[in-house]
């Protein structure tokens, strides 16, 4: 045989060998508990990590909404003290450089992140990177508190409708986006003539979504569009009458099949923070003696454990008016955060 095509199969062997024996880490590798960092953020655009140690003030930084990791890094979203379009990444703010027509206030409602782009609820356009994506008859749409997700490029946005009659009700509505055009359509309520909302979203495996909110006062879920109420405790029930919520689904997340959704129900006078796995509740109460109510944050999927952030409300042996921070993983508690009010989390 040749030299040459002996010099040139040798060649190939070694890079074959090479190739084979090489390990790429996961983009979505999941660290070990012992090695994961949670951030806090709160309103004012402070973040914190889960030993409540400052992490870092944003800067320029009016409000701040929400909290995304990927990769290693974290981004957040909210409204700037002069209103620019952009976001922070790991602290420092960064100007989306976006053509705009009209000269509009820039409030951020949310954000997500895909491949290397950014999408942001710059209400009433989406933006992803620099480019801007009108939302179909924005005037009677408002956005909700999680309103924005995306998964593998396709984005889902959720909030209500106010009608354009004398009453005013609000109906839950869906954007979503074909050929660079985000229309909507109202999802399903139990019956004609009856409020709804839309609270958050969830997108995952690209073309699934679960959407969280309330009918008339009830905790629903849309899955996949598909109306499903949530069970309530027997305690609820016998607080009911027309004036009276009976809670909200205000952030969800899927693990393995299963669906995790987070809010709250009234239970022994009092508003509960609650989770609803595949439908069968959880109360998460850190001072159930002293707590006048508590709420869902966020729950989040990391790997395959369920973090929940509520946050709890109380006054104190002086009288104060207390917010604390509860973290939940798996169901159990984590750690109190005296005094910490958070708006957002995640696990990095």
């Amino acid at each position: 045989m040749n030299n040459k095509y002996i010099l040139l199969l040798i060649v190939q062997v070694i890079l074959l060998l090479a190739t084979s024996c090489e390990h790429h880490e996961p983009d979505n590798w999941i660290k070990p508990e012992g090695e994961r960092t949670v951030l806090f953020l709160t309103p004012q655009g402070q973040i914190y990590d889960q030993n409540q140690e400052l992490v870092t003030t944003l800067p320029n930084c009016s409000y701040a909404n929400q909290i995304i990791a990927d990769k290693g890094d974290y981004f957040v979203s909210g409204i700037h003290e002069k209103e620019k379009e952009g976001y922070w990444k790991n602290g420092k703010w960064n100007t989306l450089h976006v053509d705009f027509i009209d000269d509009v206030n820039h409030w951020i409602n949310g954000m997500a992140k895909w491949d290397y782009y950014i999408y942001l609820l710059d209400y009433p356009n989406v933006l992803k990177n620099s480019g801007i994506f009108p939302l179909e008859d924005a005037k009677r749409y408002l956005p909700a508190k999680q309103a924005l997700s995306v998964s593998e490029g396709e984005c889902y946005v959720v909030g209500h409708k106010v009608t354009d009659d004398s009453h005013g009700e609000y109906l839950p509505v869906l954007y979503t986006e074909h050929k660079g055009k985000y229309t909507y359509e109202m999802l399903p309520l139990f019956d004609k003539g009856i409020r709804g909302e839309c609270t958050s979203v969830y997108a995952y495996d690209r073309n699934h979504c679960l959407i969280g909110g309330s009918i008339n006062g009830w905790p629903v879920i849309w899955v996949d569009k598909k109306l499903q109420v949530m069970p309530l405790s027997e305690a609820s029930f016998d607080q009911y009458d027309e004036d009276t919520s009976l809670g909200e689904v205000c952030s969800l997340t899927e693990c393995y099949g299963d669906i995790f959704a987070g809010g709250s129900e009234p239970y022994h006078d009092k508003s509960v923070a609650t989770v609803w796995h595949n439908g069968e509740i959880t109360h998460l109460e850190y001072y159930p003696e002293k707590s006048m109510s508590s709420e869902v944050v966020e729950i989040k999927t990391y790997g395959s454990d369920i973090y929940v952030v509520t946050l709890e409300y109380f006054f104190n042996e002086n009288k104060e008016f207390i917010t604390n921070t509860i973290l939940w993983k798996n169901g159990s508690p984590v750690r109190a955060y005296a005094g910490l009010q958070t708006t957002s989390f995640t696990v990095i």
